[in-house]
């Protein structure tokens, strides 16, 4: 009768969750807890990504082809850590988030933004991303503990995604640590 309707699936968290071996309710406020973790570190790195953005633009016209190179494989490789981090959000009965999160103040600011101001934006969101293993340890901790190895499985894989994006990062663009300020030496009077 009403099957010219479009029924639109939902999303509901813990019923994806169940669908994906959560049955304890202790199981799933881990899980919402861990897609929760899961959306921060993916908005940080959907940030990281725009700023790369706008140094590859600002580069375009650089002579430089190593580092318009450099800049355009970080820049690949947080495009495919996202997608991951999305993918695990969507796995882990969450809809996608993605494409929300990258609509949502993420213009380019690229005539806007300096050079140097851009890399200190990648060192800053480098820095937070950098934060999401020992946040997740806790949660891998409570996962073994209530045997929920689908999600153990799952954060492992996301630190191991997120650790080798930072670690592309860090080796090609060494900054100093977010917070210290850059000084200028004193001069002593003889």
């Amino acid at each position: 009768m009403n099957s010219h309707k479009k029924v639109q699936r939902t999303y509901a968290l813990a019923h994806g969750m169940i669908q994906y071996g959560a049955h304890d309710s202790a199981v799933v406020s881990e899980r919402m807890a861990l897609v929760d973790l899961l959306r921060e570190h993916l908005l940080t790195t959907l940030q990281l990504r725009q700023h790369v953005l706008n140094l590859e633009l600002r580069l375009r016209n650089v002579s430089f082809v190593d580092v318009r190179q450099l800049f355009h494989r970080i820049g690949e490789a947080t495009e495919q850590c996202s997608a991951f981090l999305d993918e695990r959000i969507h796995d882990l009965g969450a809809p996608p988030q993605r494409q929300a999160l990258s609509l949502l103040g993420m213009s380019s600011h690229a005539d806007e933004t300096s050079f140097a101001t851009c890399l200190h934006h990648i060192s800053e969101n480098t820095c937070a991303l950098m934060g999401f293993a020992p946040q997740t340890k806790v949660f891998m901790d409570r996962a073994v503990i209530n045997g929920d190895y689908n999600s153990l499985h799952l954060m492992t894989d996301c630190v191991y995604q997120i650790s080798q994006l930072v670690a592309l990062i860090q080796i090609h663009l060494p900054a100093e640590p977010v917070g210290t300020s850059s000084r200028t030496p004193v001069q002593h009077a003889i």
